[in-house]
């Protein structure tokens, strides 16, 4: 596989696209005497804008206080690095020879480490039921609360294994458009525990960030598409501290404009008259120009002005979290050549504040936090820089160690203690106590390249040797870990293992435990055993539907993924 070729990346900043503009009440009104069932859901929504909304019935007012009254709230955390970690030093950890420093005779049995491996904190350790790798190590103190899947397979291709990371896994194209029974798990998530909430379920992903993506393929509903499901499940990319706290001022501005009696008045009538069977439409199109307005528009009345001001500036917090100037810039790359894309988003540190304060504030549920360089954990290496130099020094595969610390270790330890330490409204329970979070990336990163195949070419052995030391050994690989934290997970735990010596995820059994016919050390079958029919090596589609069972959501019939939960993950 070639390797991605991404430049050095760029800081700066984006504005808020401007508003759009009410049809004038006049021409709403002539249009509605003459025929109420051709009003659509825009219509509605435009006129709310400008107007306001009927005074709402006894039940509607009912309903909405019985969701805002409810005590057992769920929140939702994604962390996403982008780009694929090296799984063999992190969760799906392998003991092998160095084979930088002790060559083999059969290059495709070698194994290449980091240059310190074996040394000091390069190697394998066991915390509790844990055994984890050094790029683990500095998130070891989160383990007693955390439930770690080291089997698990995936793809190995960025924008076809990120798209499954949020729609989970059954048979998609990403250049197909996403039908209305779609879902990504956060939307999933959100069509269930989002209606309470101003601004429910926010990311700070790009799908177009992409450097592989093609964005005239791209447009409308293709790839990954923000507004599936009901309104307030819809993705709302939240952008950097300034943005995010902009929109929601503005939300609550907006809001604040007074419904004058007539209008009150007309549409009352208009709601009256609209129930006829006749404008069946009319009426679908004015309940959900309701959903929506009401998400943001109502909402915004209940938001207290100081409060939104003072968003993301607690300079106590902000110094906790480590942020500087810089870490609230976006940054820009470019991937194999193309023109530099962007997240649009701030450093995960920023975005981990910035979610704690949401939740703190009740406005926000889910979020799904990511890495904001494009490609910073794409690792790629070529066997020919393992060793530099006239006397062959030396270097070892890339060290993902102060990267892993950076975008996930630190920011992710500090949002998880304020968590315990912030109690839900005067609950006795924590605000961790309701909160599940997910570690994961799109894939993992090899530590090896088979030369079998350009041994066995007809060209010279100048070219076979340019070749094998052109070879990327640390390219996409489809073995990769991902790791659940929460009130609701079984903490202390570790389900599956990797061969050392197939570097294969070995299967496990439905209730977690490795399938007996495989060796747990090399992770080879087992002599004239065979392959239990109940065991199965994990993948997205099962860390989705997990996600949702840890929530109290059954993960049957949101959206399409066809994998189960994994039931050992749960707190019984």
């Amino acid at each position: 596989m070639t390797a991605c070729q991404v430049d050095q990346r760029v800081n700066t900043a984006i504005d808020l696209p401007s508003q759009q503009t009410a049809p004038p009440r006049r021409r709403f009104l002539k249009r509605c005497i003459g025929s109420v069932a051709a009003l659509t859901c825009s219509d509605f929504l435009s006129y709310f804008a400008a107007y306001g909304m009927p005074a709402e019935s006894k039940s509607e007012r009912m309903a909405a206080d019985a969701t805002e009254a409810s005590e057992d709230p769920h929140f939702l955390i994604y962390w996403y690095l982008e780009g694929g970690w090296c799984g063999y030093d992190m969760f799906n950890p392998v003991n092998t020879e160095n084979n930088v420093v002790h060559r083999l005779d059969e290059i495709s049995q070698e194994r290449y480490r980091v240059l310190p491996w074996g040394n000091d904190d390069y190697h394998i350790k066991t915390r509790g039921n844990i055994r984890y790798g050094y790029l683990a190590e500095p998130g070891s103190e989160l383990f007693s609360d955390m439930a770690v899947l080291s089997s698990m397979h995936t793809g190995s291709g960025h924008s076809r294994d990120r798209l499954k990371v949020h729609m989970g896994d059954y048979s998609f194209k990403q250049t197909e458009p996403r039908e209305d029974d779609e879902r990504s798990v956060m939307q999933a998530f959100s069509e269930v525990y989002g209606q309470p909430y101003v601004l429910p379920h926010l990311s700070w992903h790009w799908w177009l960030s992409d450097g592989e993506l093609n964005e005239t393929q791209y447009t409308g509903r293709r790839g990954y598409y923000h507004a599936l499901g009901p309104v307030h499940a819809h993705t709302v990319y939240a952008g950097t501290p300034k943005k995010l706290r902009s929109l929601l001022l503005q939300l609550h501005e907006s809001s604040g404009d007074a419904v004058n009696a007539q209008v009150d008045k007309f549409l009352s009538d208009a709601h009256q008259e609209i129930l006829n069977d006749d404008n069946i439409q009319a009426v679908r199109s004015y309940h959900s120009a309701r959903d929506i307005y009401l998400q943001l528009n109502q909402k915004g009345k209940n938001l207290d002005r100081t409060a939104l001001v003072n968003l993301f500036s607690d300079p106590i917090l902000r110094e906790d979290f480590g942020v500087t100037a810089a870490d609230e810039l976006i940054t820009y790359r470019s991937v194999n050549g193309n023109k530099a894309r962007s997240k649009f988003s701030p450093n995960t540190n920023v975005q981990a504040m910035m979610a704690l304060e949401l939740l703190a504030q009740g406005l926000s549920c889910g979020f799904f936090i990511e890495s904001r360089d494009v490609r910073r954990f794409d690792s790629h290496n070529s066997r020919k820089n393992l060793w530099r130099g006239k006397g062959n020094q030396p270097v070892g595969n890339p060290d993902q160690s102060e990267m892993m610390k950076q975008d996930l270790w630190t920011p992710l330890t500090t949002l998880v203690r304020h968590l315990k330490n912030t109690e839900y409204k005067n609950s006795e329970t924590s605000l961790f106590d309701h909160t599940n979070i997910v570690i994961t990336s799109e894939f993992g990163r090899s530590i090896h390249g088979d030369v079998q195949g350009i041994l066995e070419k007809k060209i010279s052995e100048e070219k076979k040797q340019a070749e094998i030391g052109g070879q990327d050994i640390s390219a996409h690989w489809q073995v990769t870990s991902c790791a659940f934290l929460g009130g609701n997970v079984k903490g202390d735990s570790q389900y599956g293992r990797v061969g050392e010596a197939t570097l294969m995820a070995i299967p496990i059994l439905p209730d977690g435990s490795l399938d007996p016919a495989y060796n747990p050390i090399t992770g080879q079958l087992n002599p004239e055993q065979a392959k239990s029919p109940h065991s199965f090596i994990p993948n997205h589609g099962d860390v989705y539907a997990t996600a949702l069972e840890l929530s109290g959501v059954s993960p049957a019939g949101r959206g399409r993924n066809e994998r189960p939960a994994l039931p050992f993950i749960k707190r019984s």
